[in-house]
C-alpha cells in the first residue's frame, strides 16, 4: 500500500522497490491493494482521484512484480500458519506464500511488511527482514 498511498515511510518503500533486483509479491495481493485502496477513499484518508490514480498505476506496475502462486499446498501451509501465530486470513496467504518464495530465493530474499505479528512470524520462519 506505501507504494501507491502516501504513508509513513512510503518513500522508503518506493526507494527499496527501486533498488530491488525483484520484487516478490503474493498474487492474493491485488486484491489486497484493491480492499485497502477502497478502505482509504471509505474512510476519506484518500479521495475518489487519488484512488483512481493509484489503482491505474497498480495496474501499470503489476506485471513489473513476480507473482507467487496459489495453489493447494500454499492454503494448507496459510492455513497451519494462521493456527501457530494466529494470523488474519490473508496474513496467513502472505506469510506461506513468502515461505515458498524463501525456500527458491533463501538468504536473497527479505520480507517486508509492517504489521508487527506477521514480522514476528516470518522472523520465527527464518526470513528476514527489510525494515527502515
Amino acid at each position: 500500500m506505501k507504494l501507491y498511498a502516501l504513508d509513513v515511510h512510503s518513500n522508503w518503500v518506493r526507494q527499496q522497490v527501486r533498488s530491488a533486483s525483484h520484487c516478490v509479491v503474493s498474487q492474493i495481493t491485488w486484491v489486497e491493494m484493491c480492499a485497502a485502496l477502497a478502505l482509504k477513499q471509505r474512510t476519506q484518508q484518500i479521495n475518489a482521484r487519488q484512488c483512481k490514480a493509484a489503482l491505474k498505476r497498480l495496474q501499470a506496475e503489476w506485471p513489473i512484480f513476480v507473482r507467487t502462486g496459489l495453489d493447494a499446498a500454499v492454503f494448507g501451509l496459510a492455513g497451519e500458519l494462521a493456527l501457530q501465530y494466529g494470523l488474519r486470513a490473508y496474513d496467513s496467504v502472505q506469510l506461506a506464500s513468502a515461505r515458498h518464495a524463501h525456500s527458491q530465493l533463501g538468504d536473497a530474499m527479505a520480507f517486508c511488511c509492517f504489521d508487527k505479528q506477521l514480522n514476528a512470524a516470518a522472523t520465527d520462519a527464518g526470513i528476514a527482514l527489510l525494515r527502515p
